[in-house]
């Protein structure tokens, strides 16, 4: 059913690298957030923009090479893998309004002219809980089916 994922040995192994390269870089987001909200909370807005400095670098990466592996295993579906195909595609679809306001707080807030103010923490955390959300679901569903 999921064959297309992987075409050859090779691509298991590229695939197996990937998921847990991606899996560190959750961690990494993990604590580069609460880094963010911790300083954040102690009124440290410097080192509260540093970190978010940090978060934006590793969650924009992050994304675009999740984005484009995900691509590439939909353009080398077959077409009996169609039902995978779409549940993918979907899956793709359903985070694009998030990651628009992810695009947006952090074009906000990483600009050094712009103030981290009193919305700012109830911004960060609806954007920690999306990706929260976001995360669970890709390494109880999507990793899982290219890690076997």
């Amino acid at each position: 059913m999921f064959e297309f994922l992987f075409n050859r040995e090779k691509d298991l192994t590229k695939n197996s690298k990937k998921v847990r390269r991606w899996k560190a870089e959750h961690q990494s987001l993990a604590k580069y957030a609460m880094k963010v909200v911790d300083a954040y909370d102690k009124n440290e807005k410097n080192k509260a923009r540093k970190h978010l400095d940090k978060l934006q670098g590793l969650a924009l990466n992050h994304l675009m090479d999740e984005d484009v592996t995900f691509y590439e295993l939909c353009k080398n579906a077959k077409s009996k893998d169609e039902r995978v195909l779409c549940a993918m595609k979907e899956f793709r679809r359903s985070f694009t309004d998030t990651k628009r306001v992810l695009f947006h707080f952090f074009i906000f807030y990483t600009n050094p002219t712009n103030d981290l103010d009193s919305m700012f923490r109830q911004k960060l955390d609806a954007i920690i809980g999306a990706l929260v959300k976001r995360i669970e679901f890709e390494e109880n569903n999507l990793y899982s089916l290219i890690d076997h």
